[in-house]
């Protein structure tokens, strides 16, 4: 009889804990996070765990700033006094008024909303609000937990906008209306599906190599070379790393028959405008500059893959790496103060020049280049440190998409002997070389 009652009490026990924990369950799975704008409240936005990471509705977001975004299933785009914020789906990199914004995680779309870490969205619209001149200060604030609320299918422009609150006035809205024959570049949307073992293996595309007379050219530029040493240290020449990667990449690059073209296949010395105008002269499909990266001493501890395109700097770093780049035409100047103090009328020309084709077709091409290598980068295993831009003087003038690599930096110990390893070489060439390979098959030459 004592067994049959302390039985029902572990059974009662039991129920009462997963009533419990059912009664909870909303509260887990529509958690929010209040999205504030300085000192405004702009509202509460959904928000999910992707891995160790955390995302955040984009949708939500936008219609909490007063936009109406146009989308469709690739995209969803704000526009306002002419600048832009682009996102697509499966894309790691976001573009904010021109600026290339790299995420950690790729954009995606489930549960009836556009999901992007929390983090880097606030530095995309960060920066487009800086670009229609709007004051910027966002940040996350305290996370409530909601009962969850039913999915729409497609919220209307009037719908998606907030209604105005006492704090501050809503913000004007623009829907964006494109002519229908009018087409604008994109980057690709990457699909979701990982890449083939046997094929990160081997660096061979699952599809049959080019053939015929008509095969794509590739123009793979090793960076620096003769009198021009590039970064030094931990006892390796940058020159030496870039002209070892070129050969190999332009050898995996030929299997797939690809007609891979050096435009230096030895230590010499070469001009950053002879560089393009080698691969425009060549009438390349793609042009790549192999580099390696280094930092000041104190940051020695800085390591990781670049990718870069040309056009204005999306942050500090980035603009002082483009001036060391382009010491050959900056009177030798090794900051960005000694280059406004030279006040190189080259330099300036270039950065005027970057003003004003930011919607250029080649920046849009480019930019869907590097995402194809981003994506073929984490997929290989590489330690993908950021996409962005600068005003690379070696990619001026290119008339196809162009791409600057920073494979690492010497300054790093450790990333230098990956570097001075073959081994590491071609897990980088090889990356590359599947990342061209298919960025040329999506976007075929006509």
């Amino acid at each position: 009889m004592l067994s049959l009652l302390e039985n029902k009490k572990k059974v009662i026990t039991l129920l009462a804990a997963f009533a419990l924990l059912f009664a909870a369950l909303p509260a887990f799975a529509a958690q929010r996070l209040e999205l504030w704008n300085g000192e405004i409240k702009k509202g509460d936005i959904s928000v999910r765990a992707n891995g160790n990471m955390q995302e955040a509705a984009i949708d939500e977001l936008i219609s909490a700033l007063g936009f109406a975004p146009k989308r469709d299933p690739a995209s969803i785009i704000v526009t306002l006094d002419g600048k832009k914020i682009e996102f697509w789906n499966a894309s790691n990199v976001v573009r904010a008024a021109g600026a290339i914004i790299s995420f950690p995680l790729p954009v995606s779309v489930a549960d009836g909303h556009w999901w992007g870490e929390t983090k880097s969205l606030l530095t995309a619209f960060d920066h487009f609000y800086r670009a229609i001149g709007k004051p910027s200060s966002f940040r996350w604030g305290e996370a409530s937990a909601a009962a969850p609320q039913p999915v729409k299918a497609e919220p209307t422009a009037a719908e998606a906008a907030p209604q105005p609150k006492s704090e501050e006035p809503p913000m004007p809205v623009k829907a964006e209306v494109e002519p229908k024959e009018e087409k604008k570049p994109q980057p690709i949307a990457i699909p979701k599906a990982e890449p083939r073992k046997d094929d990160a293996d081997t660096g061979k595309s699952a599809a049959v190599p080019f053939t015929g007379s008509k095969r794509p050219i590739v123009v793979v530029d090793a960076g620096h070379g003769g009198h021009d040493p590039g970064a030094v240290a931990n006892g390796v020449r940058e020159k030496d790393i870039n002209l070892k990667a070129a050969a190999r990449l332009a050898e995996l690059l030929r299997q797939q028959g690809v007609d891979a073209r050096l435009t230096r296949g030895t230590d010499v010395y070469l001009k950053l405008a002879e560089r393009t105008a080698f691969a425009n002269k060549n009438d390349a499909s793609v042009f790549v500059s192999l580099h390696c990266n280094a930092m000041p001493k104190g940051k020695s501890g800085v390591a990781g893959f670049e990718i870069y395109i040309m056009a204005l700097p999306s942050d500090k770093d980035a603009m002082n790496l483009a001036i060391a780049e382009n010491r050959e035409i900056s009177g030798g100047a090794s900051n960005a103060k000694e280059v406004q103090q030279n006040a190189d009328r080259k330099t300036q020309l270039l950065l005027k020049i970057l003003g004003d084709m930011q919607q250029n077709d080649k920046i849009n091409e480019s930019t869907a280049l590097t995402e194809v290598l981003h994506q073929s980068a984490r997929s290989s295993g590489l330690p993908m440190r950021k996409v962005a831009q600068a005003p690379f003087f070696v990619l001026r003038g290119a008339g196809m998409p162009a791409v600057l690599v920073e494979m690492g930096y010497l300054t790093n110990a450790a990333e230098a002997r990956k570097l001075n390893s073959a081994s590491y070489r071609d897990q980088i060439c090889r990356s590359l070389a599947q990342g061209i390979v298919r960025y040329i098959r999506e976007h075929p030459v006509m």
